[in-house]
């Protein structure tokens, strides 16, 4: 099963699930969009439930999660937390994302199926961002130090009880993503050369 996004020519976006050779649209049920309309499904685990997010006409994101299995559709609330995006759910129902905290700041999370949250927040850095998680909770992502465009970019790992650890392709240092990982710990992502071409990369990281 496959989840993902679609765009059309005036450049709405919508969320859709893949299986059984057949594609399917869904959306979150909401006459809030923004215009043009932004629904996304970015994840999906073992149990056909997906998780993705839909921008408001107020420019703000809200998390939510799809059954494909009974199309039930809920919001993804994370305590203390607005602009919410889910970006993957593992087989536990547990979830990773990016959200805007209330000093303003742009956080990673993980909202845990017992609804307890864990803020991630990389030391030092002015933004963090949640992309991927396994079913150990471990979770991969990407924290920026500094502000504007040029402002560097670092993969991370996060996992409970031993915290944060940066990854960073050795030909991408700055400019590593890192968005996937499985249960076996081994993370992908990109990130861009010194030409400017962006590279994918697979790292196997031994905590």
């Amino acid at each position: 099963v496959t989840v993902g996004f679609w765009a059309d020519a005036k450049g709405d976006n919508f969320g859709f699930y893949s299986a059984h050779h057949h594609s399917y649209q869904v959306d979150f049920p909401t006459s809030h969009n923004a215009s043009p309309e932004l629904q996304q499904l970015l994840g999906v685990n073992d149990r056909g439930i997906a998780v993705g997010f839909y921008t408001d006409k107020n420019g703000s994101n809200h998390g939510w999660t799809y059954d494909i299995a009974t199309h039930h559709d809920a919001l993804v609330h994370v305590k203390g937390d607005t602009n919410v995006t889910g970006a993957a759910i593992n087989d536990l129902g547990d979830i990773a994302g990016i959200a805007t905290n209330s000093a303003g700041t742009t956080e990673g999370y993980v909202l845990r199926s017992d609804g307890k949250v864990i803020h991630l927040n990389v030391p030092g850095a002015t933004a963090t961002q949640a992309f991927g998680i396994n079913d150990g909770d471990e979770v991969a992502g990407t924290y920026t130090v500094g502000s504007g465009s040029d402002a560097p970019t670092y993969g991370f790992l996060w996992a409970p009880g031993f915290g944060y650890q940066t990854i960073n392709d050795p030909n991408g240092i700055g400019t590593t993503l890192l968005n996937g990982i499985n249960d076996r710990g081994q993370l992908v992502g990109f990130y861009t050369d010194s030409a400017g071409n962006v590279e994918r990369l697979l790292a196997d990281p031994a905590f």
